[in-house]
Parts: structure tokens; C-alpha cells; sequence
């Protein structure tokens, strides 16, 4: 269990700074005078990312006694420009 806690580790740092970065264009978005609808769609698509964040944290605090259950899964999420 302790070789995986860098990979969990590793995999929050990650977390962080995507959902830092999602909120950063969401701040960016809310100062913007008019939204196009690509604008309206990636805001979207950011907040769906943030809330598939939130259920693989709160998967994180269920997990399994085998990490590699739900590591593999989450290892290369879906990422939103």
C-alpha cells in the first residue's frame, strides 16, 4: 500500500490543479460582456469536468482495498481546453 501513495498523491496534485484551472476559465468566462455559444458550451463542459472531479474524490474516499480498482479507471480523464 505504500508504493500507491505516491501515485495518490501524485493523482490529487493533479486534481487540484485542473480544477484550478477550470475555475480560472469559469472567472474568465464570468467577465466576459457576451458569451457565443462556444463560450456558453465550454462553460458547460468545465462544469460537468468539475462535478466527474467531485465523484472521483468522493470515490477516492470509498475506495476499494485494491487501489488498481479505481487508479486504472482514472488515470487519464477526460480534459477540458
Amino acid at each position: 500500500m505504500m508504493k500507491v501513495m505516491p501515485y495518490i498523491s501524485e493523482h490529487l496534485t493533479s486534481l487540484r490543479q485542473e480544477i484550478t484551472e477550470l475555475r480560472s476559465m469559469n472567472a474568465r468566462f464570468a467577465t466576459k460582456g457576451e458569451h457565443t455559444l462556444v463560450d456558453q458550451t465550454t462553460l458547460e463542459l468545465r462544469a460537468n469536468r468539475l462535478l466527474e472531479i467531485k465523484k472521483e474524490l468522493s470515490k477516492m474516499l470509498n475506495r476499494p482495498n485494491d487501489p488498481a480498482v479505481w487508479w486504472e479507471k482514472s488515470r487519464h480523464p477526460n480534459r477540458v481546453a
